[in-house]
């Protein structure tokens, strides 16, 4: 299996088809298998690279803490061993966070963003939902998956799909102390988010996508990103919640194909 070496982390990594370069980024709780409805799409025309970020399910679980600068400068240093100079990225909830940091250090790595269910800044209101997760994580692990389930799908998501709700419990639950403590740790490294003052950095056209019923990051601050992002276009996916790739993952495709391939 591929790992990027970086002292004592290791980063696990994939890549799918061939083309220009587009880098999928993990939201929180993700792995890279959790990007397949886009990758299946997106890997006809172009090379899609995803990894899984330190603390996540198939990288390293340092013990020391982590930033959201860490994960950033771990692409780089991804992009430059596989030799790719500039890329797409597109990134969801802890992602995209990530995304945003990196496009602002580093502008001319980056040829556009798609930044999906996130923030560029952390409000009480998601800051309470994820420190009960976070408590969840710690003292009940079992809990965690009910826990996150509201905030991270709509109700209607989840009433039509409770086999697909069932298996990402069951998929949690087989998962180890360690596993939960790094939840916690990229919980931590979220809570210090701060990049609404340099969105402007961001000099790339970008494509904010929220979800219309997401209720741990809702689509007012898509729009602090949109604003404060020159090149930036909005879009609200109507009905859908937090994990607006998955439940709305052929609208999601369609836009990210528009805006990355767009036509001549």
């Amino acid at each position: 299996m591929p790992y990027l070496e970086r002292g004592e982390v290791q980063i696990y990594w994939e890549s799918l088809g061939q083309g220009p370069p587009v880098v999928f980024l993990n939201g929180i709780l993700m792995t890279v298998d959790s990007w397949k409805l886009q990758t299946l799409a997106l890997s006809r025309n172009f090379r899609c690279l995803m990894h899984d970020f330190r603390g996540q399910l198939r990288s390293s679980k340092p013990s020391a803490p982590w930033t959201l600068q860490d994960h950033a400068e771990d692409l780089k240093v991804l992009l430059d061993q596989l030799g790719i100079e500039k890329c797409h990225i597109v990134g969801t909830s802890y992602g995209g966070e990530v995304g945003m940091i990196f496009a602002a250090n580093w502008p001319e790595r980056v040829i556009r963003l798609a930044v999906i269910a996130s923030v560029s800044e952390v409000g009480s209101d998601t800051r309470g939902i994820v420190m009960d997760w976070r408590r969840a994580a710690l003292e009940n692990p079992a809990s965690l998956y009910r826990t996150m389930l509201p905030a991270t799908f709509s109700k209607a998501f989840i009433e039509a799909n409770p086999q697909l709700i069932r298996q990402g419990e069951d998929r949690l639950q087989a998962c180890d102390q360690t596993f939960f403590e790094a939840f916690a740790g990229l919980i931590d490294a979220f809570l210090q988010l701060e990049i609404t003052p340099r969105l402007n950095d961001i000099n790339c056209p970008a494509l904010i996508i929220a979800g219309e019923k997401d209720l741990l990051k809702p689509p007012r601050y898509s729009q602090i990103m949109a604003d404060g992002i020159p090149q930036a276009k909005l879009l609200v996916v109507p009905g859908a919640g937090h994990a607006v790739v998955l439940e709305q993952a052929e609208y999601v495709n369609r836009e990210l194909l528009a805006f990355i391939q767009p036509p001549d």
